[in-house]
This record gives C-alpha cells, structure tokens and sequence, in this order.
C-alpha cells in the first residue's frame, strides 16, 4: 500500500543550519541537505573533513585507516510518512515524521536517529526545528529557495543507481554491490573487514553525491561519500 503523501509544508530542499546533541555537543559546519519529495526522500550527510581524502581518487587507492574514516558517513534514502499538520497556541505549525530505508539505500546499515521527528515550522515555512521526542538532538533546517511546490523526479539509472531531482539540486545515487554482513555501524564493520582491504573497500562502496545546478544549467557535485567526486560534472537533463 502507498502511503499517504507527506504534507506540501515538508516538501522541497532542506539545508541543516545545525544540530545539538543532548550532550551538549554542536555541530554547524557538517553539509546535511535532504531533499523531501511526495512520498521518497533522499539526503546527504557529509563532514567536512571528509575532503582530505579527495586526493585519493578512488576507493582502490584507500588504505584501512582511510575507508575507517570514510565509513564515519551517513546518507541514505527511502521514504517519509508524517502526520496531518496541525497549529498550536502559539500559531506555528507541527507535525511528526518518521523515515525508513526499505526500498532505499542507507550508507550506515544502522541509522543513528530512530525516533520520529518532530517537527515546527515558523510563520513561513522557511525555516524548520526537528528534534528527538527523547531530547537526543535539536536540530535546525532552512529551506533551499526555489523548491517550494517543485515536484522534482526521481530517475532508475541502473539496479544500483538513482538519481533525485528537486529544482537547483541533485543527488546521485549508487548503491553498494556486496551486502553487508551484518547490521551495525560501519566503522565497526570496516574495522573487522581490516585484515581484506577489498572487503572493507566494498563496504563503504555506496556513493551519494550532492550536486548543486550551475549559472550554466550544469550540475556540479559539491559534496560526496566518495570525496574524489567533489568537482565532477553529474549528468542530469534539465
């Protein structure tokens, strides 16, 4: 069964400004941008860094401790259900969503976030809060101009490649060829594969690349799982 499409207040682009974890610690200078369409949702989360190792130019050049850090990642895809949006005694609106990865591609075989979010817009749906019902994170989101009721399109480029479309912003997506061997965070699973660097190779072998559309109407990746990409020029019609 299809599930009920997500509200038009959550769609389009989001671009986190922060997050702050119940521990106190902060984190504004990670790129996280999600794009929600009306039922899928793609996002990318990329730590800065991250682009010392574009020099590596592919995976094949990596050595243990690099895969250990590539697999610190976490970007995935798959679909969004939220409740009905509903006003407060203040007059800002909420809702609360929930993500799984069936059907999708999740980067870390286990997410870090489980709970729903709940979420609260401002007066004009520009700017978003989601935080944990536990109180695990606050975090804050601005939505990218121009993805206000953009449909945007989701292309089957291969068994393992999607590409997501939503206005000025693209993300490519390749999924890995070998499963993992088991669910857990893929540090840990990196770091037993330590001894078969092809094994461990494969398992971080799941590309997501943010792009970003150019004054030229070419899109440029910005930012990726696999750092070499940062650069490249992404195939995507416009």
């Amino acid at each position: 069964m299809t599930p009920s499409a997500v509200p038009e207040l959550l769609r389009g682009v989001w671009k986190r400004r922060w997050i702050k974890h119940a521990d106190g610690s902060f984190d504004d200078t990670s790129v996280v941008v999600w794009l929600q369409f009306e039922h899928r949702m793609v996002d990318v989360r990329w730590s800065a860094d991250r682009a010392a190792l574009a020099d590596r130019g592919s995976l094949e050049a990596c050595d243990i401790s690099d895969l250990l850090q590539l697999a610190e990642g976490d970007s995935s895809s798959g679909t969004t259900t939220c409740t009905p949006v509903l006003e407060d005694s203040d007059g800002l609106r909420n809702a609360t969503a929930e993500w799984s990865n069936v059907g999708g591609t999740a980067f870390q075989p286990e997410t870090r976030f489980p709970e729903p979010g709940l979420l609260k817009w401002n007066a004009d749906g520009s700017i978003m809060t989601e935080r944990a019902p536990s109180g695990d994170y606050l975090e804050q989101w601005n939505r990218v101009r121009g993805t206000e009721g953009v449909t945007g399109r989701i292309e089957d480029r291969s068994a393992t490649q999607k590409l997501f479309v939503l206005g000025p912003v693209a993300v490519f997506v390749d999924d890995r060829r070998q499963g993992v061997p088991r669910y857990g965070r893929l540090p840990d699973l990196v770091k037993a594969s330590s001894e078969d660097l092809n094994r461990a190779s494969d398992l971080v072998d799941c590309e997501f690349s943010l792009a970003q559309r150019t004054d030229t109407d070419r899109f440029r990746i910005v930012s990726s799982t696999h750092p070499w990409r940062i650069g490249d020029e992404l195939d995507v019609a416009v």
